[in-house]
């Protein structure tokens, strides 16, 4: 049998690997898996044949991970956490590298997640995002790209409930009595809005209306990317006016000029009131939690915190044990 044109030898591996462009106009270079050049060649052929086959049907089988991967990022630079994205497909790659899409399945991954497990001693929540990064991409090279029938199943590993960190009214006063002048308000407007440490560095005045007393967070501002109304109660329009005439563009700044983090003021701060284990982010736990123990309903609160999904909120149900009281007394003895 003669050699088919798009076989040839790398000096790092013993297989022979197809270097060929689909009738799609993809270039496709991935091992063949064989020392075999016979085998290979007959391989290829069989490439080429199921490529022809699949392109006059529109749907793409043969697609190496990496080439998944470059578009993925290709088409996600203006992803917030596209970065994070990025160093878990650096875990993922020698693991999946030399791996066809449609062949990436869960006893494939499963070399990953022991490496990760044994060797890096990483939770399950943290090579669940890792995971979370491979479906969406096997769902996209099915449902938009079409380069799969279907999405092959990614299951999540399980991961243990954590434990809600959320501070008392006399802790959150003890707080803010250490707090600096410049962070006191942001604290403030933590508390009293529960929006996330960049939601409120980033907000500008042109997105407050005291007035009404209401602030917007604009699209692509926000972790999920959706912008929303943000309804402001005395506490945080307190906050706002004492900051009122720091900056002409931004709400919260220090020494004149907008704050990019909130530095380790905020450490000291937490050791001085004698707080542990707690991280600017769990003041929007603290917020969440204070408004379900007020009576705020679930569903209420995940429209004011700009939660995405019902689950999200479920961690906190457990503070309002009240709202079962009626359906408990159905039940006599």
């Amino acid at each position: 049998m003669a050699r088919e044109k798009g076989l040839y030898k790398r000096k790092d591996s013993p297989y022979w690997w197809i270097d060929v462009v689909l009738p799609n106009g993809q270039r496709v270079c991935q091992s063949t898996r064989t020392k075999d050049l016979e085998q290979a060649n007959e391989l290829l052929v069989s490439f080429k044949a199921e490529a022809y086959r699949n392109s006059q049907l529109g749907i793409i089988k043969n697609v190496p991970w990496p080439h998944a991967v470059l578009r993925y990022l290709s088409e996600n630079l203006d992803k917030k956490s596209i970065d994070t994205d990025r160093d878990h497909l650096r875990q993922l790659d020698p693991f999946l590298r030399d791996h066809l899409l449609r062949d990436i399945n869960m006893s494939i991954l499963w070399e990953f997640i022991e490496h990760r497990r044994t060797v890096d001693q990483v939770k399950n929540a943290t090579i669940n995002r890792a995971l979370e990064v491979v479906r969406r991409i096997l769902i996209l090279a099915a449902e938009d790209w079409r380069w799969l029938d279907r999405a092959p199943k990614v299951r999540m590993l399980r991961e243990p409930r954590g434990k809600v960190r959320f501070l008392t009214k006399p802790e959150a006063g003890t707080l803010l009595e250490t707090l600096p002048g410049h962070l006191r308000p942001v604290v403030i407007f933590a508390l009293s809005t529960g929006c996330r440490m960049q939601e409120i560095l980033n907000l500008q005045w042109d997105r407050v209306d005291l007035g009404r007393q209401v602030a917007w967070l604009e699209h692509g501002t926000t972790k999920t990317g959706e912008g929303r109304g943000i309804p402001l109660n005395q506490d945080a329009c307190a906050a706002l006016i004492e900051v009122r005439d720091h900056h002409s563009d931004y709400c919260f700044t220090y020494r004149g000029h907008k704050m990019a983090k909130i530095g380790s003021a905020w450490k000291r701060s937490l050791s001085k009131a004698e707080i542990h284990n707690f991280r600017f982010h769990d003041l929007r736990h603290t917020w969440a939690s204070w408004h379900v123990m007020a009576g705020t309903s679930l569903h209420e609160l995940m429209e004011l915190g700009g939660w995405k999904s019902y689950e999200m909120v479920l961690r906190y149900a457990h503070l309002a044990p009240e709202h079962l009281k009626l359906a408990a007394s159905r039940v006599q003895l």
